[in-house]
């Protein structure tokens, strides 16, 4: 705790001759001073920058990192750098305008846009001095779309990258494992007396004093009064090999993490920073197995930064399932028991370097003994990544954005704002050899596969699926399958059975046999052909048998809008030149309706008409509109006019 009289830096410094903001991140590791009057404009706009720059990234805000503050900076410079550039000088915010902010987005380029408006949003969301037209023009309008330079892993890469965490986590507690037996049988008495000779005895008693002490045997000398290791130690393996007899290693902390990445779909920061205390709801006592584990994210902002996750065993309906003799097919799909396993393999690190984390692990040092770390860190992974050849993660250092919800900074890749990092991603992507590891391409894998928000707002997920190649793609298949779906079931329901020429040839010779094609019987077939059943435009085959009023009750449907969609409609050619008169009937009150209300009335029938017709060739309809007779004609005009239907 600070001593009682202690005050916080001033963080935003305006004077004469200087105009600068102090940053410090929210766990004190980095801090910087941004200097604004080395902008290139006036002093009034130097100092508004400075003010809100220093508002976006104060301790309420969801600003905690210094590459948060990196990304609002080079916004603030952007900006800057047009506005240095306007003539007539800009010297207060008052005098920009929505001219100014449009112009100042144009000149970013197309890819690095998006992430730069939303930081400009970020920094100037809470800003006053701004004209109501400028800051409309910043904070209001549809974002720039793109595609995510971070795509999720596919199958194959998911596949290569897991099996060689898998790998390491299965040597890991192996190794562990054998290292306590031996421990345990020196202790027991079982490795026999010591020796020149007795390499198992020798190696249980420096894993032993490992044990209680922290650190190997060591010879204190006057040259050396730290001490140092004894040549028979240094024979056995080394202090590095010796310690990770007991312990994990840090390289292979990282592949943990990787594992609860795929498992939990959490970022690698918040995982690495994971308690070993946590809550067992179910007490351990044979529940369905369960630990809540408290979590700090903190760009979500001071009043969602603090969770907790759940971390849970397999559900009990696949436990049969998976319990095979290889018991690591259960483990390795279940957060619960690598959280276990993760602490059972950490324990000594933990107590000896007096760790409250879950990822603890040695630190070798030339001099000095043993030295105790926690956490995981992105060197980490690129050592792990060598160890595997695998190409390590490459960053373009992009700073986390500062929009959206409070504090809600996604991890996706939001495009290069600089030279720099536009250099880097062409170096990234030239860089073509090998899979890389990437947290980001996992975890945006694992929130796919899981088809859920984790520790972020469902807005920002949907980002996430926006963005994503896969996603994209399987979201277009989706909708093409179920348009097809919906299409082929539309014209399901528009296709009345024509019953052809050649069909009443075949009808005159086997009636039995052309009733039971079409579904009905003898006397319905021959009243059909006769158009005794006609109804204007189609044949009915069971007038009080209605889809629309309900069998033993008269049809009272619409003879214009509902024969036409019926199953009990047959179309004949006699009726053919009744269907060509209605359907060019109503394609004339097309042009001369409303469009709306055309559409409103006709458009469905039309459409059936339309596909109905299909059914004829072009020379078949155009005979059939030379046949038409007055009477016809007036049969279809009291149709179109409604006064067929019942009142």
């Amino acid at each position: 705790m600070p001593p009682g009289n202690w005050q916080s830096p001033e963080r935003l410094i305006i004077t004469e001759d200087e105009c600068s903001v102090f940053f410090v991140e929210e766990k004190g590791r980095r801090s910087k001073v941004y200097d604004f009057t080395k902008l290139q404009v006036s002093t009034g706009i130097q100092r508004w920058l400075a003010r809100s720059f220093a508002r976006a990234t104060g301790p309420t805000s969801g600003v905690k990192r210094a590459s948060a503050a990196e990304g609002l900076w080079s916004g603030v410079q952007l900006l800057a750098g047009y506005l240095a550039k306007v003539d007539p000088v800009v010297h207060e915010p008052a005098h920009i305008t929505a001219v100014h902010i449009k112009e100042s987005l144009l000149a970013v380029s197309l890819g690095s846009r998006k992430s730069h408006v939303e930081r400009l949003r970020a920094t100037f969301r809470a800003d006053k001095e701004l004209s109501t037209e400028a800051r409309n023009a910043i904070l209001h309008g549809r974002l720039p779309a793109y595609e995510s330079k971070v795509q999720p892993y596919s199958h194959d890469e998911h596949q290569e990258l897991m099996t060689a965490v898998r790998h390491d986590i299965r040597v890991a507690r192996d190794r562990i494992q054998a290292g306590r037996e031996v421990l345990a049988a020196y202790r027991r008495g079982d490795l026999g007396p010591p020796g020149r000779f007795n390499h198992a005895e020798k190696l249980g008693r420096v894993l032993d004093t490992l044990d209680r002490t922290g650190d190997v045997l060591r010879r204190v000398t006057p040259s050396k009064p730290q001490g140092g290791i004894p040549s028979w130690v240094q024979a056995l393996g080394g202090t590095h090999e010796l310690v990770s007899r007991l312990t994990l290693t840090r390289t292979e902390t990282v592949a943990f993490c990787l594992m609860f990445i795929d498992l939990t779909s959490e970022n690698f920061g918040t995982i690495g920073e994971w308690p070993a205390a946590h809550f067992r709801p179910d007490g351990d006592l044979g529940g369905p197995a369960l630990a809540l584990v408290d979590e700090v994210k903190p760009r979500r902002g001071p009043s969602l930064e603090f969770m907790v996750t759940s971390l849970e065993d397999v559900p009990a309906s696949l436990v049969g399932v998976l319990q095979t003799e290889d018991d690591d097919k259960h483990l390795f799909r279940s957060a619960f028991r690598v959280y276990q396993l993760l602490l059972d393999l950490t324990e000594l690190a933990r107590r000896h370097g007096g760790e409250t984390h879950a990822f603890c692990y040695p630190k070798v040092r030339a001099r000095g003994g043993l030295a105790w770390g926690n956490g995981t860190h992105r060197s980490g992974i690129v050592a792990w990544a060598a160890g595997h050849d695998f190409r390590p993660e490459v960053r373009a250092d992009r700073p986390e954005r500062g929009g959206g919800s409070p504090g809600e900074l996604p991890d996706d890749d939001d495009g290069a704002t600089t030279e720099q990092d536009r250099g880097k991603e062409k170096a990234e992507e030239a860089e073509d050899k090998g899979l890389s590891v990437n947290v980001h391409r996992l975890r945006r894998a694992a929130l796919e596969r899981g088809g859920r928000p984790v520790a972020h707002t469902r807005e920002t997920y949907q980002n996430y699926l926006r963005t994503s190649r896969p996603a994209t793609e399987r979201g277009r298949t989706v909708m093409r399958e179920a348009l097809e779906e919906e299409v082929t079931k539309a014209r399901a329901v528009q296709e009345v059975p024509v019953l052809t020429d050649d069909f009443l040839a075949r009808a005159a010779e086997a009636p039995e046999q052309a009733a039971a094609d079409i579904g009905v019987d003898t006397k319905t077939l021959a009243r059909l052909i006769s158009g005794e059943q006609d109804t204007v435009l189609v044949g009915c085959t069971a007038p009080e048998d209605s889809p629309f009023t309900g069998p033993g009750k008269p049809c009272g449907a619409s003879f214009l809008d509902d024969c036409l969609r019926c199953e009990n409609a047959r179309a004949l050619p006699h009726q053919l030149p009744v269907q060509v008169e209605a359907h060019g009937r109503l394609k004339h009150l097309k042009r001369d309706l409303d469009p709306r209300l055309w559409a409103h009335l006709h458009a469905e029938t039309f459409a059936r008409l339309s596909n109905l017709l299909r059914d004829y060739t072009p020379a078949e309809r155009s005979a059939a509109r030379d046949r038409v007779t007055a009477a016809e004609r007036a049969l279809v005009d009291d149709l179109i006019n409604g006064r067929m239907d019942l009142r």
